[in-house]
Formats: structure tokens, sequence, C-alpha cells
């Protein structure tokens, strides 16, 4: 059955057989990821965005370390998700995190800068003004980015992983229930690390009899029906470490040390063991009531006959708001010197292969340019500048 694209649904190919069931569902998911992740353009305005903020870092302290973590550096960041920095190996006198909120307003390069110093991990948040994207900004904290390096691992070992992270997220986001701390919804890492462990016991069981060609539609159900449906949260943990799966609260009770009083959602941190990725995750029960609603809507429509179908089977848990296609568009607008095309877009948007990638830094003298060089590769050639199959290789690397 082809699909006629909505404008919310931008992702459907023109013209496209998708057939029904959950083949079609299938190949929603592929043409849905394709179509969501990071073109060179956003990712380079990205990567110069924190160039810019690693600038003012390193005029402040120019000995620390400016270090990416989260979901821009794995590959699983939604088109407006935040970046998440942590500044590492430096020392300080006085109140960093408002030494840095008055540097980045001194300097113009933030609005709505804001410092949460009572949080768990203080961090300094702010929107970074030209490209209007969000920072996380943490100070002397490693375990953000040894858990990137994990979830890389672990999407060598799963390349679906990448697939059902991506929709999901969307749909969480969708819901209202992707911010822990507004509405205890979960995390991009905690969802992440429920999919890891979904998919290490589906690797001991079912998907090696899962064909190909159903695959993402078949796992995107039984991730659904499971965490919406069947998981106990009350008697069970989720844990990625070994062959991962479900893990009596009761024996991890005892590792948490000051934690121990568990939460609805408990997810054993793999970097930290003795921390529960849920624990603040109040909503938990929203998230598992919407997991069930998208599996009773996602396999409703699966089992019907294509002929009484009309549209697409993804729409029924996804859209994409018109907000992020206008952020999209002007994105490609601003920045679009930023990488040299060589191949012509596909599905309105550039593609991952075949592209020059560039840099411009506006240097107005060689004095200038030699010492923008220098600050751009000072600390972040430790984060692989990759994209969705393409190696961008930043300048020193």
């Amino acid at each position: 059955m082809s699909k006629v694209t909505d404008q919310r649904e931008p992702w459907l190919m023109p013209n496209f057989e998708y057939g029904s069931g959950v083949a079609a569902l299938h190949q929603e998911i592929e043409h849905f990821y394709n179509y969501i992740v990071s073109t060179p353009t956003e990712y380079m305005m990205r990567m110069e965005a924190v160039h810019r903020i690693e600038r003012v870092v390193l005029s402040i302290w120019p000995d620390a370390c400016i270090e990416v973590f989260g979901s821009f550096r794995t590959g699983l960041n939604l088109p407006i998700s935040d970046i998440d920095i942590a500044v590492n190996n430096f020392y300080w006198h006085g109140a960093p995190l408002l030494e840095l909120k008055n540097a980045l307003m001194a300097r113009g390069v933030a609005d709505n800068v804001n410092v949460l110093d009572k949080a768990s991990v203080p961090v300094v948040k702010f929107t970074e003004r030209i490209s209007e994207i969000k920072f996380d900004i943490s100070f002397n904290t490693t375990t953000g980015v040894k858990a990137a390096e994990l979830v890389q691992r672990f999407i060598e070992q799963f390349p679906e992983l990448p697939k059902l992270v991506i929709i999901l997220k969307q749909y969480l986001m969708l819901q209202g229930l992707n911010e822990v701390y507004s509405s205890g919804g979960i995390s991009s890492y905690a969802v992440t690390l429920m999919c890891i462990s979904f998919l290490q016991q589906q690797s001991l069981s079912e998907t090696k009899t899962c064909k190909n060609d159903n695959k993402l539609g078949k796992l995107l159900l039984k991730f659904l029906d499971f965490y919406g449906r069947k998981f106990d949260y009350f008697k069970y943990g989720i844990s990625v470490r070994g062959s991962g799966g479900s893990v009596e609260k009761c024996v991890l009770q005892s590792t948490f040390g000051d934690y121990n009083w568990l939460s609805v959602l408990t997810i054993e941190d793999p970097i930290t063991p003795t921390n529960d990725i849920g624990r603040s995750s109040f909503g938990a029960l929203d998230v598992k009531q919407g997991f069930e609603m998208a599996f009773l809507k996602l396999s409703k429509l699966v089992d019907l006959d294509s002929s009484k179908i009309s549209g697409s089977i993804l729409a029924s848990i996804v859209k994409v708001p018109q907000s992020v296609i206008n952020y999209r568009n002007w994105v490609h607008y601003k920045f679009r010197h930023l990488v040299a095309i060589s191949t012509q877009p596909i599905n309105g948007f550039e593609r991952c292969f075949g592209y020059a990638v560039k840099l411009k830094f506006n240097a107005t003298t060689l004095q200038d340019e030699q010492e923008e060089n220098k600050e751009i590769v000072s600390n972040l050639n430790g984060m692989p500048l990759t994209h969705n199959g393409c190696q961008y290789k930043g300048l020193g690397c």
C-alpha cells in the first residue's frame, strides 16, 4: 500500500509501497530514523556551537578539559535535543557555576542562563544564542563520558538499538514524559538502558528467529508490550550488566547505598552500580501506561487488512511537530555554508554520505586563525566526529 505524505509525517517516502502489517511498520521505522537523525548541516552546526562554548570555558580555565557526552556524542539525539558537556581536570576557587554564567552572559553567547547548584549533579543550563541549542554543563564528572562510550559499544553490538531509541524518545517527548525533573518522566539514558536490557534478552531467545525485513517492527511491538504490560515494576529492576535483563529489587537494594529506598522504576547504573538511574522518575507508571497505549494502537493497525488502513501506521504514536520542521528548515538555510554538498538531497534533507565537510571560523587575521585553530582542537579531539556512517575529521585530528 502506498502512503500519501502528510506534513506531520515527513518521513514517508512518496509513492513507496509499504505493504501491510509488521513489515510496513518495519519500513516506517527505517524511514523515520533516516529522516530524523542529524544531517551533515545539523551535525556541523552543533559542533560549531560546542566550539563556541569551549572558547568561553577555556578563557576562564585554560587547563580545563571539555568533553561532550550524552545523546549528541552517541548519535541518539533528536533535532532539538540538548547538548551535554563536562568540564573536567581543573581546580577552582570560589563558585565556578556562577563564574561560567557571568562569562557566558558577558560574551553574549547564551540566553536564559540558569545555575542549578542544588541538584545532585550541579549544572549550568542555557540556550546558545546562534544555534538556539540548549546546553547542560557539569563540572568534574567523568561518568557521563564513560556512559556514552558504553552506549556506543552496545550500538555496535545491537544495530537496531539507535532506531528503537529514536522512536521511543520521540514518542516520550510528544507525551511530555521525557523530562525527569519537571514531569517525572524518564531520561534519554534511562530509555536507552531499557532498550539495551530488552535487546540483550531478545538476543538470547526470540530475535534469532526474526527475519530482517520485519525485525524492527517486531522489536518495537515486543518492547512496548513488555514494558507496557508484562514487566513488574514493583518487583524487578533493570540491568545491562552481564547478560542484562530483570533483576529482583531485593538483590539490587543492597548495592544502592544511600539510595536503597528504591524507586518504582529501578535501573542499575552500569557505570556506578550504586546509582539508580530511575530514582527521580516519579511518573514511571505514566510511562508504563504510555507504552501500553502505544502497543495497543500499533498492534491494532498491524493486525488490520491493508485495505482498511489509510495513511501511516507509525503516525498513530509519533508525529513531527511543525515547530521542529520549521527549526530544521531554518538550520539548513542559515548554516548551509558548513557543508559542501556533492549529492542531491533525499526526502527534502541532506543525507550523510558523499559530503565534503568544512568548518568556517571567520578568522580575520593569521594570528586569530592560529588561535582559533588551537582552541578548536584543544580538548574535543577525544570525541569521535562520526555521524550515521560518515567520518568527520576536525582540524588537527
